[in-house]
C-alpha cells in the first residue's frame, strides 16, 4: 500500500483525494491534512464542462448538483465592453458535428455578416435547452465553499482528513521527507501532493523554476464580493466586464451574484480599485463595497509541477488568471493527468518527465487564449496602453493571421495538444475583437485551389447550423432549477 499525504482541502485537496481513491482505491492509504480555520473564498466559481469528468467519478449528476449543492447552469461567457461599446459570447457546443470540430460554416458566415456562432452558443440568454442534461455541453456555476463541504462528506469514510497545521518541510536529495505539523508531529509518505493554494508550502522548497507571466498579464489583484440578488430570471452565462484598468466578473448564484473586480497593482492601487469597484457595485446593484479584503497573487506557473515524490495540483503549481474558468479544469486534468501515467504506482522518471511536459503545455495554451482576450488594441488608459505594446508574440503572429488569412483546423496544431477549447473557441473570441477582415477573408478564400468546393462544405456546415440551432428549444432556466428543487 502507497501512502499519499495531501495537503490543503480546498476545491484542489478534496478533487485530488477523490480521484487518487477512486483511481486506486484499496491499493492507497489517503490523509489530508488541512487548517479548518481557513476556508474558501466563496463568492461563486464558474467552470467549464470538465467538471463533469470528476463528477461521474463521484457518481454525482448535474441534478445532484442543483438539488445538493444549489448550483446554477452555465452556458458560457458574455464579454462586456472589452471594446469599449460591443459585446460578444463565448459559448460551449450547442451543435454537434461527428468528428472534429470544425466550424467550417464561418468560412462562408463572416464574409456573408451571418456569423451565429458555428457550433457553438452565440447568445446571452436566461434559458437552458429543453433537453436532459446529459444531452448538450454545460458547465456550473458553484460556491465553491459549499461544493468543498458537500465532497468532503462525501469522502469522509474514505479519507484520513486531519486538522492540522504544517509548520515546517524537511527536504532532502531533491524530495521531501518529512512534514512536521504542530499537533500530529513528523509525517512521512511514499508521495506528497501539494494543495496549499498561493502558498505552494511544498513545491516552493523543491528544485523547479517559477515561469512569470506578468509581462503579458500583469492583472495581480482580486476584490470579492457577494451581492444578494432576486432575480426573476437567472441567467445562463458568466459575465466578464472590461473596465479601464482591468475587468469585473459576475457569477450568477440562486439568490446573489459572485462578484469580484480584477487589476494590475502596476497601474491601479488598492485604494482606487476599491473606490472604483464600489462605484461600480452603486451604479450596478445599489450596494457599497464592504469588504478590505485583496487577493493577491502572481500570474505564472511552475516549469515542473511534479519534483521527486511531490506533485503541485491547482493554484499551487501556478495561477494566471479567472478569465476562462480554468481553475477547476487544471485541477481535474493535472491530478488525472498523474493518475493515469502511473496506474501501477511506480512514479517513473520518464512519466514524471512527460507529466510536467504535458503541464507545461497546458499553462502555455491557456496563457496564450488568456492573453488572446486582451488583443482589443485598445489605448484609453495606462493599463491598456500597457496591454496593446507588450502582446505576447503568439497573440501578434495569431493576429496577423486573422487579419490575412483565416483559422481551420491545421491553424492550431496536433488536436492532441489543444487542451481544451477547438477551432470554434478561438473563431468566437476573434470575430467578437474584430479581428477578422472580410475583404481579405474573401482574397483568402479565392486562392484556394478548391475555392467552389471549399465555399460549398462551409455553406453546408452552416446551413447545418441553423437548422440545429433552430429545432433546439430553450425554456427558462429559473424554472428548470426549481422543478429540480421540488
Amino acid at each position: 500500500m502507497k501512502k499519499f499525504v495531501i495537503l490543503g482541502s480546498g476545491t484542489s485537496g478534496l478533487i485530488s483525494a477523490a480521484v487518487i481513491k477512486r483511481f486506486w482505491g484499496d491499493k492507497v492509504q489517503v490523509s489530508l491534512y488541512y487548517d479548518a480555520n481557513r476556508k474558501n473564498i466563496g463568492v461563486g466559481e464558474s467552470t467549464t464542462p470538465t467538471i463533469f469528468s470528476f463528477l461521474d467519478i463521484m457518481g454525482i449528476s448535474t441534478e445532484d448538483m442543483i438539488r445538493d449543492v444549489g448550483v446554477t447552469i452555465k452556458l458560457g461567457i458574455n464579454f462586456k465592453d472589452w471594446i469599449p461599446g460591443t459585446e460578444f459570447f463565448h459559448g460551449f457546443h450547442e451543435v454537434d458535428f461527428q468528428g472534429e470540430s470544425d466550424d467550417s460554416s464561418a468560412l462562408y458566415s463572416i464574409p456573408n455578416g451571418c456569423y451565429n456562432g458555428g457550433l457553438m452558443y452565440d447568445k446571452a440568454t436566461n434559458t437552458l435547452p429543453h433537453e436532459d442534461f446529459n444531452r448538450y455541453s454545460h458547465a456550473l456555476h458553484i460556491d465553491t465553499q459549499v461544493f468543498s463541504d458537500y465532497i468532503f462528506n462525501k469522502l469522509k469514510d474514505e479519507i484520513e482528513f486531519i486538522d492540522d497545521i504544517a509548520e515546517s518541510i524537511n527536504v532532502s536529495d531533491g524530495k521531501i521527507e518529512s512534514i512536521d505539523f504542530k499537533n500530529s508531529g513528523n509525517v512521512t509518505a511514499d508521495f506528497y501532493i501539494d494543495c496549499s493554494g498561493f502558498n505552494a508550502l511544498l513545491i516552493k522548497n523543491l528544485d523547479t523554476k517559477w515561469n512569470d507571466m506578468t509581462e503579458y498579464l500583469p492583472i495581480d489583484r482580486a476584490i470579492p464580493q457577494q451581492v444578494p440578488y432576486e432575480f426573476e430570471e437567472i441567467p445562463s452565462y458568466t459575465v466578464a466586464e472590461a473596465t479601464d484598468n482591468g475587468w469585473i466578473w459576475q457569477i450568477p448564484m440562486r439568490k446573489r451574484y459572485g462578484t469580484g473586480y480584477l487589476y494590475s497593482s502596476r497601474f491601479t492601487s488598492d485604494e482606487e480599485a476599491r473606490e472604483k469597484y464600489n462605484d461600480w457595485l452603486m451604479n450596478k446593484f445599489g450596494v457599497e463595497l464592504q469588504t478590505d479584503r485583496v487577493i493577491k497573487y502572481k500570474p505564472g506557473y511552475y516549469e515542473d509541477a511534479w519534483v521527486g515524490n511531490c506533485l503541485a495540483v491547482g493554484l499551487s503549481s501556478g495561477f494566471v488568471e479567472p478569465l476562462e474558468s480554468t481553475g477547476i479544469y487544471l485541477i481535474i486534468k493535472q491530478i488525472s493527468d498523474f493518475a493515469t501515467l502511473n496506474s501501477n504506482l511506480n512514479f517513473l522518471e520518464y512519466n514524471r518527465k512527460r507529466f510536467n511536459a504535458v503541464n507545461r503545455i497546458g499553462y502555455e495554451l491557456i496563457i496564450n487564449y488568456i492573453c488572446l482576450h486582451y488583443n482589443t488594441n485598445r489605448e484609453d488608459s495606462e493599463f491598456w496602453r500597457y496591454i496593446t505594446n507588450n502582446k505576447k508574440e503568439w497573440v501578434k503572429d495569431f493576429e496577423e493571421k486573422c487579419k490575412y488569412e483565416f483559422l481551420d483546423v491545421s491553424s492550431l496544431g496536433d488536436s492532441s495538444v489543444r487542451f481544451i477549447w477547438h477551432l470554434d473557441s478561438y473563431i468566437q473570441v476573434a470575430h467578437g475583437l474584430n479581428m477578422f477582415d472580410k475583404d481579405e477573408m474573401l482574397r483568402f478564400i479565392d486562392s484556394k485551389q478548391h475555392k467552389k468546393q471549399v465555399m460549398s462544405f462551409a455553406k453546408e456546415h452552416y446551413d447545418y447550423t441553423e437548422i440545429k440551432k433552430s429545432e433546439n428549444k430553450h425554456v427558462s432556466h429559473k424554472q428548470i432549477i426549481e422543478s429540480i428543487d421540488k
